[in-house]
């Protein structure tokens, strides 16, 4: 096949702003020098493979869909709070992930400054803000099991009372939309799997209780929401990865195909853009998805095929 694979995630780092290079920066070198409280930071670029020698491996491993997820997440922080302080709270950025949701776990600088800049956030601007979860509507982000969390929370949420183990905000913008989630653990010392930010690709917010200063949930898209989030029922597509993996899986194999030139031209024109489509965030998310039609439009059949 012609072309030749990328160079990775290196020559294209300047596309990442300022904050999310530090916070990442920060994350490796702080766990490559053994620092407390970093053992887990980008861990998914650890898995297997020796150390990451420097930024642009480490996300060359974590992937163009895994980067491009911490792109949009650090975009709609910064939308919802351009003076940049939810962003600067971000220490370590540790595994990222993405199916029924997509995100990262988290070390925040400060944890008590973090509930504060988020509660400061209920005003907001431009439309976008962010609101504490009732219980229920955080229970998924408290320890142990679900079910063994629903008897005691519904006793806490008929008293007034709050979550046990995270506090969790959700950004209040258009109900069935991509949002933002964020959840704070409250134990010390900290948990790790209680600190994460992530996107729901379809939020349950439909307003604010003004009252309650809590979110007001839409009971049709909360089931919806849910079985997404628990299950990855009806989670989108991920074009960075779709469009990977089919020109791994057809590099290797016999095709045949009317125009087999245009498949070439075609992989290595992506292999040219996939790392900055990434790093440009939700417009690159949403570009892949124009390169992912035509993928399959192009995509050689298999011998044999009919």
């Amino acid at each position: 096949m012609a072309g030749s694979p990328d160079a990775g995630a290196g020559p294209h780092l300047d596309g990442l702003e300022g904050t999310l290079r530090e916070a990442l920066e920060r994350s490796l070198a702080d766990r490559l020098s053994g620092q407390a409280g970093a053992e887990l930071n980008l861990d998914n670029a650890f898995w297997g493979a020796p150390a990451p020698r420097d930024l642009g491996e480490a996300l060359t491993r974590l992937g163009p869909t895994g980067v491009n997820v911490v792109v949009r997440i650090f975009e709609r922080l910064r939308d919802i709070d351009p003076a940049l302080g939810l962003c600067r709270q971000i220490r370590y950025l540790r595994n990222v992930w993405h199916g029924g949701s997509a995100g990262f776990k988290v070390v925040y600088a400060e944890p008590a400054a973090m509930r504060e800049l988020l509660d400061g956030q209920l005003a907001g601007a431009g439309g976008r803000r962010m609101a504490r979860d009732t219980i229920l509507g955080g229970i998924e982000h408290q320890r142990g099991a679900l079910l063994g969390a629903l008897p005691g929370s519904v006793a806490l949420l008929l008293r007034g009372g709050e979550p046990l183990d995270a506090d969790t905000w959700r950004e209040v913008h258009r109900p069935g939309q991509e949002a933002v989630h964020v959840c704070v653990g409250k134990r010390e010392p900290r948990l790790p799997e209680l600190d994460d930010i992530h996107l729901d690709w379809k939020s349950p917010v439909v307003g604010v209780n003004e009252a309650s200063r809590r979110c007001r949930y839409g009971l049709l898209i909360s089931v919806v929401h849910w079985t997404q989030a628990r299950f990855g029922l009806g989670k989108p597509e991920f074009p960075l990865q779709s469009i990977d993996e089919k020109v791994a899986a057809l590099s290797a194999l016999p095709a045949r195909h009317d125009a087999p030139a245009r498949w070439d031209a075609f992989v290595a024109r992506w292999r040219g853009a996939r790392w900055t489509l990434a790093m440009r965030g939700s417009d690159g998310a949403a570009e892949a998805l124009r390169w992912l039609r035509e993928c399959d439009e192009l995509a050689p059949t298999r011998r044999g095929d009919g």
